[in-house]
């Protein structure tokens, strides 16, 4: 019989890396439709009633290469960044959703100096990045409200040379989006 061999559990450890991406192109798309929840209300496991009855999507895919960190740098990066209206999904969560409960349900403190904090479990982040095996290329996936998809596309518009600051978050083996920002200098010089 074989011998079992017990894993050591691996400590979560995380890891942040800034990331500097010179945009090379853009596409964009947008689209008006009605909630699809009406015509397949079986399959809507998270519909909620509120959720408006008309969506409006807007899709941005921007792709560039990355010049910081120097590791990384020369390396092909391909963003998604995606808008709707829909209720539904982390969007519009609120600090409140994410506060620790307690078995009953309520909100869970905790003492700091003198008062009472909340204790949050945030989110893991807004998109995912991957890498395609084998070769420099990225490709990052971030879900935003249908305001900033607008607005990076009035940036895009401009014809200036902009530049994708991207703040990576890599818990064990997942790539975590904390934060995207679309900017016209280099953040590798701030």
């Amino acid at each position: 019989m074989p011998r079992k061999s017990k894993r050591q559990k691996q400590s979560e450890e995380e890891e942040h890396t800034h990331i500097a991406i010179r945009v090379e192109r853009c596409d964009a798309s947008v689209e008006a439709a009605v909630n699809y929840n009406v015509y397949a209300p079986q399959s809507a496991w998270n519909s909620n009633d509120d959720d408006p009855l008309y969506r409006f999507t807007t899709r941005l895919t921007v792709a560039g290469i990355s010049t910081y960190p120097e590791e990384r740098a020369g390396d092909t990066y391909e963003v998604t960044i995606y808008g709707d209206n829909l209720g539904s999904g982390d969007i519009r969560a609120t600090l409140k959703d994410v506060q620790e409960r307690d078995e009953r349900g309520s909100p869970k403190y905790r003492q700091y100096r003198g008062r009472q904090i909340p204790i949050y479990k945030p989110l893991p982040g807004m998109g995912v990045i991957d890498r395609i095996r084998g070769e420099p290329v990225w490709t990052v996936w971030v879900r935003v409200s249908p305001r900033f998809t607008s607005d990076a596309l009035a940036l895009l518009d401009n014809g200036r040379s902009l530049c994708l600051a991207i703040h990576e978050r890599k818990t064990n083996r997942t790539r975590w989006v904390q934060s995207v920002c679309l900017q016209k200098t280099d953040p590798a010089e701030e």
